[in-house]
């Protein structure tokens, strides 16, 4: 039976973000080199074996350097970092979020969606990061919430929908395809857009990431009035008309439930996604014990988590990866075992 992958997100730049702050800031209070390694050495004891690294705008492009940042990581670099983590028996895979909510690390170029010289730039950034991490297996292509309610305060706005999205999306999984590698992408829209897409895809044609940072056990269920940020969050807009006594019952996460295990059923194949951003501590154990369960084993081709932060020596960020590793590791070994 094919080896499981068991990953963590790191990002290099978090210039997908809408924030402007991040632009402002240099490469290295996104990412700091020296945790960078031992990053590495704590997703190895982890029991991991693959890092997914969003790249974006934080290396030097050859065939648009005009979309990099000043500060970008050299080319040699990703190439050793590449080896660093081979050598620790971990895959680097790279990751490039073409949605429009988070693609403005593409520049000008995040105006021009759906144009000629669009799609020539989205091939030809592909093409050059899949050379550089030396043709990997997988190559992360992101795709999650590109829909007006998270964009709905930018200044400017621009979402695919129907058909365009399907022929875009179509674009983005042939191009990686054609290298030989496996399109990954987060689930949204599949569980979103269900009817279109699996009139469009293949189940074998690519992986998906269904993410989810709460609890499945009922027993661990967030109660809203548990958290001062969860009361205002659900007493605000269409919200507040629904009574959500449980975080779990926010109807993004009753959607995620109702269509994961069926659409598994139809053949797709799945890398569920945990993460510690909501701060729920059973996250992690609980996504693996439901989809080892419930779902299709041959169909899961493994897991990863996200712990949705910079790489950085501030508090939070240290925080966070520090449980990152601690749940992932205490999840893996009680769910699936050592092995």
């Amino acid at each position: 039976m094919k080896e499981k992958l068991w990953g963590l997100l790191v990002h290099l730049s978090m210039d997908f973000s809408a924030s402007k702050k991040w632009k402002n800031l240099p490469l290295s209070e996104h990412f700091d080199q020296e945790l960078w390694a031992d990053c590495v050495d704590r997703a190895q004891d982890a029991g991991m074996n693959a890092i997914v690294l969003e790249v974006i705008n934080g290396i030097e492009y050859k065939s648009h350097p005009e979309i990099s940042r000043p500060d970008a990581h050299s080319q040699e670099w990703i190439k050793e970092q590449v080896k660093l983590c081979r050598d620790k028996g971990i895959t680097l895979i790279p990751k490039l979020n073409f949605s429009t909510t988070h693609d403005m690390w593409l520049g000008e170029y995040a105006r021009m969606v759906s144009t000629s010289i669009y799609y020539k730039v989205v091939k030809d950034l592909i093409e050059e990061v899949y050379e550089l991490f030396d043709r990997p297996p997988y190559f992360h292509i992101g795709m999650d919430e590109e829909d007006n309610k998270h964009q709905a305060s930018r200044d400017y706005v621009v979402y695919r929908q129907g058909e365009l999205y399907m022929h875009d999306l179509r674009y983005l999984v042939d191009c990686v395809k054609a290298l030989g590698a496996t399109p990954w992408l987060w689930s949204c829209p599949l569980f979103d857009m269900t009817a279109a897409f699996t009139k469009e895809f293949k189940p074998d044609e690519l992986v998906l990431s269904p993410w989810y940072y709460n609890a499945f056990r009922r027993e661990h269920w967030t109660p809203v009035e548990s958290r001062a940020e969860y009361v205002a969050y659900y007493n605000e807009g269409d919200y507040a008309k629904m009574n959500i006594r449980f975080v779990e019952e926010d109807p993004f996460l009753v959607n995620f439930r109702a269509k994961a295990l069926p659409l598994m059923e139809q053949g797709y194949c799945y890398i569920p996604c945990a993460s510690v951003y909501n701060r729920c501590d059973w996250n992690t154990v609980d996504l693996m014990e439901y989809f080892r369960d419930n779902g299709i084993d041959r169909q899961i081709f493994g897991y990863i988590s996200a712990p949705w932060t910079t790489l950085t020596k501030n508090e939070r960020s240290l925080t966070f990866f520090e449980e990152t590793f601690r749940f992932f590791k205490e999840a893996k070994e009680a769910i699936y075992g050592n092995g």
